[in-house]
């Protein structure tokens, strides 16, 4: 697939872009149950795309999470961190514990 129709807004644009053959294949396998529909894919992808990155940065400007990632990072740059399997250990011995 090289070309597909991309509306908005009942205006459509063609454009142009290209897919490793994954990206395709999952394209088409999506498109199967819209009709065969690629550009409604494509409008769908880009719509939730667009939605999460939105919801991400909602998340990232409140200043409750940012005063938490500034801990966080003050923590990892004092060595107040445990290791993957530091943290493994210590939750299976609490498990073992009830």
């Amino acid at each position: 697939m090289n070309r597909t129709r991309v509306g908005f807004e009942g205006q459509s644009m063609r454009h142009q872009f290209v897919l490793d053959k994954k990206s395709k294949r999952l394209l088409e396998e999506l498109a199967e149950s819209r009709g065969g529909n690629r550009s409604r894919v494509v409008r769908e992808a880009i719509f939730l795309y667009a939605e999460r990155e939105a919801y991400l940065e909602k998340i990232e400007s409140d200043p409750e999470f940012i005063e938490m990632m500034e801990k966080s990072a003050a923590d990892i740059k004092a060595g107040r961190v445990f290791s993957q399997e530091e943290a493994k250990r210590y939750v299976a011995a609490k498990r073992k514990r009830k």
